[in-house]
């Protein structure tokens, strides 16, 4: 009888880790996708010299040729879409006459991007700290904090 209730432990523990591993899948990168070295060196630097009491998040950026709509679908597998306050649905429109589309996905089950220690936002195209419009890729920026 007791070996019956030790193995009955033995799976509810075994169950409680699984479901504790298929729940908090966390960022993964996207199959193909690249980090581009000078804009995470960049994105990281800025952060760095804007000061705070607390250190800023750490900013991975990676780049697919990969159509928005498919690494957004990807993300949605995996995290929780955050949608921004404000007017929902308005598209942005760039000079050049390109639509700026961007989502945001918590990894942590934080309820918004402040409180939330791994997040990532998806744009396409990136838009450069000059303002200038970057190549018609899809950009993933990792946002990460210890």
């Amino acid at each position: 009888m007791k070996a019956v209730k030790n193995l009955g432990l033995v799976v509810f523990f075994i169950f409680l880790f699984l479901a504790g591993t298929v729940l908090a899948q966390g960022f993964k990168v996207y199959p193909g996708a690249k980090i581009d070295d000078k804009l995470t060196k960049e994105a990281n630097e800025l952060a760095a010299g804007a000061g705070g009491k607390t250190p800023p998040p750490r900013a991975t950026i990676y780049v697919t040729p990969d159509a928005f709509e498919k690494v957004k679908a990807f993300y949605k597998e995996l995290g929780k879409e955050y949608l921004m306050p404000g007017p929902a649905g308005n598209k942005r429109i760039l000079p050049s006459g390109k639509e700026l589309k961007a989502s945001f996905f918590i990894f942590d089950g934080a309820k918004d991007l402040m409180s939330s220690k791994s997040w990532c936002k998806i744009q396409r195209p990136y838009i450069g700290l000059d303002g200038k419009e970057g190549p018609d890729l899809t950009y993933i920026i990792l946002s990460e904090k210890k």
